[in-house]
């Protein structure tokens, strides 16, 4: 589930705790396909005794970079968390300087840690991150007017804009007023513009709240520090089916696109 801000959020809490300028001492891994395609020795023997320089984010991706010149990226997928004490779903272990340990946590076990030497091997295959100068309203625009395909789906495309996640497209088209089925081509300049500054600010509102978190099931969103994220208060569509929209007071509904369950309203986003 972590989407751009749950792993900005994490990405941002780790900094703080002066995780950067740690020396790894040791790695433990207690489930191998973590960090297939290598073997646990290979991994471990390349990350002992290399310092994490920084640590950053790009789209759904966190990525580590380390003094011996490569970069641990590491995808969260639908349950991965970092905690700085022990839990039962730890994955991966990492003995840190200073005597600090990073518990990778994973109920689901679908998250991914990929080691390299040049991170575009696999950040070449997405799009602009939604929150920097690259996902500009000219290409936003000029991507969605090319395309003839539902607004949502194409949305959620890493390949389009990356960082964008089920929760935050359904905050993002019911804040816009766009209904999540419409065919991306047939959005006007002036809803185009409404969606892509939507998609901005629902992402932003996420990071100053510290993520979603929905509900309190172990395989819940957590920050570091185990708190759930702050910005389930502030959700206007997704999770909230059956409820009043605050804009418009008619009830909520749900359907599924492309798949994937999508909360909007039927008097606010038309057809």
């Amino acid at each position: 589930m972590p989407e751009l801000p749950e792993v900005e959020t994490i990405a941002s809490q780790l900094r703080g705790r002066g995780v950067e300028g740690k020396q790894i001492l040791s790695v433990k891994v207690n489930w191998a396909p973590t960090i297939e395609p290598y073997s646990v020795a290979q991994f471990s023997k390349a990350l002992k005794g290399t310092t994490i320089e920084k640590i950053s984010r790009v789209g759904k991706w966190m990525l580590f970079s380390l003094s011996s010149g490569q970069t641990l990226m590491i995808h969260l997928r639908m349950a991965g968390s970092f905690s700085m004490v022990k839990g039962s779903h730890d994955r991966i272990v990492m003995k840190l300087s200073e005597g600090q340990t990073l518990y990778y946590r994973d109920t689901r076990k679908f998250g991914r840690w990929k080691l390299v030497d040049d991170p575009q091997t696999i950040l070449f295959k997405l799009g602009p991150d939604a929150l920097t100068r690259r996902f500009s309203l000219a290409y936003f625009s000029d991507a969605m007017k090319k395309r003839h395909r539902m607004i949502k789906p194409l949305i959620l495309d890493q390949s389009i804009v990356a960082g964008l996640g089920n929760i935050y497209a359904d905050e993002a088209l019911w804040e816009a007023m766009v209904h999540p089925e419409r065919l991306s081509d047939s959005l006007s300049d002036a809803e185009l513009a409404a969606l892509f500054k939507a998609i901005k600010h629902v992402l932003k509102v996420g990071i100053k709240n510290g993520g979603t978190s929905l509900g309190d099931g172990k395989t819940n969103y957590r920050q570091v520090d185990g708190e759930s994220g702050g910005h389930r208060d502030e959700v206007k569509a997704y999770g909230r089916s059956g409820k009043s929209c605050e804009r418009c007071k008619k009830t909520l509904k749900k359907t599924v696109v492309a798949q994937r369950g999508t909360t909007f309203c039927p008097a606010c986003q038309v057809v």
